[in-house]
């Protein structure tokens, strides 16, 4: 994942996000989930950023959005918090960014309802 390709994602997001009326945080990480680009909005929570960041990082290591892998059983999912040294989120918003089958990395979305942030992510990835 270059930084040219993640501010790419990024700034569509943000486009998306402000023809929607909300404030957002957007994280892209590459495929070892190490932060790319990281913003927030004017106006949005302080929090998001840390979450937007940890749904990407959850969806780059699941290689799922994380709409999926907060269908995990909870036991399932508390068992791989324990043992991984990433926060795993399991709420809406992250989404994996493949290239054909080959995991590019992912992005996050956070500070705003679960399907607006899915809608945003969904938007950015598209070229």
């Amino acid at each position: 994942m270059s930084l040219s390709e993640a501010i790419a994602y990024v700034d569509r997001g943000i486009a998306r996000a402000q023809s929607l009326g909300i404030k957002v945080s957007l994280a892209v990480v590459d495929e070892f989930g190490q932060l790319v680009q990281l913003d927030r909005m004017d106006g949005a929570a302080l929090m998001t950023p840390d979450l937007a960041q940890a749904k990407a990082v959850t969806a780059v290591n699941f290689k799922l959005p994380t709409s999926e892998v907060k269908k995990l059983d909870r036991e399932t999912l508390r068992s791989i918090e324990q043992a991984v040294h990433f926060k795993v989120i399991a709420l809406p918003g992250g989404v994996p960014i493949f290239e054909g089958a080959e995991l590019k990395g992912a992005i996050g979305v956070s500070g705003a309802t679960a399907h607006q942030e899915e809608n945003v992510a969904a938007y950015a990835l598209k070229k």
